[in-house]
């Protein structure tokens, strides 16, 4: 799937002039971007189908396309698992996100936030969380900080068994 809609994205970028800047929102979806769409599907089918029932489904919507915001108090869903490329390491270079102000990548201005995914090294803002304001930016942050600290105690666990 991704092989195709690399080919397909480059076919429809070269009808473009050179000079044209390539946006983000005109990446079409990975294999890995559709496996959580999938899942989102899935679940909401699921809780439509019970609907009729009055029972919820016995399924955990952190693990069908769904990670938690605390911040917002609300479910956010999961485009594409963490450190996952959204596109081929050619295709990047092409793509630029041209905010830039006092609070970069903070409105829909921003190709990322528009995208509804986190900002990258092509990003004004260079994705760093001192300077970034995108929310989904800093959500993905949080989420790679919870896998290390869960890594980290799993070996100290490891660790402690010896």
């Amino acid at each position: 799937m991704s092989d195709i809609r690399y080919r397909h994205w480059i076919s429809s970028m070269g009808r473009k002039s050179a000079a044209s800047v390539h946006q983000l929102k005109t990446l079409p979806p990975t294999s890995e971007a559709f496996v959580e769409n999938v899942k989102r599907a899935h679940f909401q089918a699921c809780i439509w189908r019970s609907a009729l029932t009055g029972e919820a489904p016995d399924m955990d919507p952190l693990e069908n396309g769904w990670v938690s915001d605390d911040d917002f108090g609300v479910l956010m869903p999961v485009t594409l698992p963490p450190q996952t490329q959204i596109a081929p390491a050619a295709v990047m270079k092409l793509i630029q996100c041209g905010c830039s102000s006092e609070t970069p990548c903070s409105t829909e201005r921003c190709g990322c936030v528009a995208g509804q995914m986190s900002c990258f090294s092509f990003c004004h803002c260079r994705a760093e969380i001192r300077t970034c304001r995108n929310r989904w930016t800093l959500l993905k942050q949080r989420i790679e900080d919870a896998n290390d600290s869960d890594e980290d105690e799993s070996n100290d666990e490891d660790d402690s068994d010896d």
